[in-house]
């Protein structure tokens, strides 16, 4: 490929990614149920933007995350809640648990080996606002926190409420952005279950479709020169 063609393929990507991400993460799940550590949702490649939005239950009171990774591994994490009233006082707390950290006892049922970190809400005062501009969503970002995993093994990321009445949170880990085709094909059901988990009207078709169609554009466009 010419210097010219790669010069226009690197810029196309750029505006294909900077539209299609509009600063969010990839999701991994929404409103799935991963209540304990043995029926946690697997994650690969944490290093990549990616969150889990998690409905909660009377039975089902926390999210758990598990990964494989090498030691030496950071974990960048962050804990946050959809915008609504009813949530607002709502401070959950997150722990990572795995070999090499140090011991720790927690409120729920977790993994017989390894340790753990803890990280508790009930401080923040004022979470950080976050608007979504791609799905026109809104969060609190309550906790965004890295982690030195020490050794290769299985670790485990779980996040629980504090009060009865909360159904709602979201755990994110990664800051690495990446999407493919195959995320920019699924984008209008994730733009809608997105929503729907942050109890927001559906929108207008129109926008998003004008999004989408720049993107099958932009996603064409780059294939064809590459081809060349």
């Amino acid at each position: 490929m010419s210097t010219l063609r790669s010069s226009v393929v690197l810029t196309f990507l750029g505006v294909l990614c900077a539209s299609a991400v509009a600063a969010a993460h990839k999701p991994a799940s929404i409103g799935g149920t991963y209540p304990t550590f043995d029926q946690a949702l697997r994650v690969t490649d944490i290093d990549v933007s990616q969150v889990a939005y998690a409905e909660l239950t009377e039975s089902e009171r926390a999210l758990w995350l598990a990964f494989e990774v090498t030691g030496g591994t950071r974990l960048d994490v962050s804990l946050g809640l959809p915008v609504l009233d009813r949530l607002v006082d709502a401070r959950p707390s997150l722990a990572v648990l795995g070999p090499g950290l140090p011991p720790i006892d927690l409120p729920i049922a977790t993994p017989s080996d390894g340790g753990g970190v803890l990280f508790e809400t009930s401080a923040v005062l004022e979470p950080r606002f976050f608007h979504e501009p791609f799905t026109g969503t809104d969060s609190w970002i309550l906790l965004e926190e890295s982690v030195d995993l020490p050794e290769t093994g299985t670790y485990y990321v779980v996040a629980w409420p504090q009060d009865e009445g909360v159904e709602k949170l979201w755990v994110a880990v990664g800051a690495r952005e990446r999407f493919g085709l195959r995320d920019i094909v699924s984008l209008p059901r994730t733009v809608r279950d997105v929503r729907a988990f942050h109890e927001v009207p559906a929108r207008s078709g129109a926008s998003l479709v004008a999004k989408l169609l720049f993107l099958a554009l932009g996603a064409a466009t780059i294939g064809a020169l590459a081809s060349r």
